[in-house]
């Protein structure tokens, strides 16, 4: 009777396990690993809406993962370093600076979500409407909204990219949002803003190109936004939480990661080569013919 016994317990031991190790293989279908941190200058990547997302942390943040649906501010964010952040928290404010390229119209929703900076904490959102409005959500509640229609320096130039900072000084509380060469009012956050220091910021719920994203643990000056503003100034004043030259990043869905424009812009490829090799020879032939005849040589 004691032999019988042992062996029908057996299979039942063997089937527990199978059951946890197909169980525990489903985890994170969606999300990417975090890769290692990179100097991104010279980098953009694109975005599809609703298809995808991205979130960038500090070299020494471990990658975020989640188990729910890509578009969500409730995610279990792990770290090397403490991941709580007192109310006491010992910063005068943030700033968040990014650059992008998107064809929004408005659509069916009528705004498009930017970022979300401190998703798992206190949740900064910024999002973009048709009109060139700016909404800015502080703890997913409470939100005010800023244009920014004031011009407050020269016009800096054409650019292909929209340069946007947002800054929040929690010792006055007042926000501020500038883009291109003009800003908004400051004004009066609804409610008191203490950014938790959660150093990860979000984007999800966007289409185009993003690059040369910046967060300081402060708010910034007038001449710093300026620079930042300015086109073709990249990187005078690396942010002191992220910066774009030493980050770290976790994709999620279809994100593509490639060079800026200005980079691809300067590759004209094999064709192109080919072409400009021959020109440059049709010049120098063209230079020695005409100098046999006594003509003045090309430069």
């Amino acid at each position: 009777m004691k032999m019988k016994t042992k062996q029908l317990l057996f299979p039942v031991v063997v089937v527990v396990v199978v059951v946890m190790v197909t169980t525990t293989t489903t985890a994170y279908p969606t999300t990417t690993p975090g890769y290692p941190a990179q100097d991104l200058n010279g980098k953009m990547f694109t975005l599809s809406l609703y298809r995808g997302g991205i979130t960038f942390f500090p070299p020494y943040y471990s990658s975020p993962s989640s188990t729910r649906g890509y578009y969500t501010t409730t995610r279990p964010w792990t770290s090397a370093y403490p991941t709580t952040y007192p109310t006491a928290y010992p910063t005068t404010g943030v700033s968040v600076c990014l650059r992008y390229v998107t064809d929004f119209d408005g659509g069916m929703s009528g705004s498009t979500s930017l970022f979300t900076l401190s998703p798992s904490t206190n949740p900064l959102r910024l999002t973009l409407s048709s009109t060139g409005l700016y909404s800015l959500a502080f703890n997913g509640y409470s939100s005010m909204y800023l244009k920014p229609s004031i011009q407050i320096w020269p016009s800096n130039g054409q650019s292909i990219w929209t340069s946007v900072c947002v800054t929040v000084d929690s010792a006055k509380n007042v926000a501020q949002v500038f883009s291109g060469s003009n800003m908004s009012p400051r004004k009066l956050i609804p409610s008191k803003y203490v950014w938790s220091g959660e150093p990860v910021i979000d984007l999800a719920g966007f289409s185009g190109q993003v690059t040369d994203i910046q967060v300081w643990d402060y708010p910034l000056r007038y001449k710093e936004v300026f620079y930042y503003l300015s086109p073709g100034f990249f990187g005078p004043n690396p942010g002191s939480v992220l910066t774009w030259s030493n980050i770290r990043f976790s994709l999620r869905g279809d994100t593509l990661m490639e060079d800026r424009y200005e980079v691809q812009a300067k590759e004209p490829g094999e064709r192109g080569e080919r072409r400009l090799n021959r020109k440059r020879t049709t010049l120098m032939f063209s230079s020695v013919k005409q100098s046999d005849k006594g003509i003045k040589e090309v430069v």
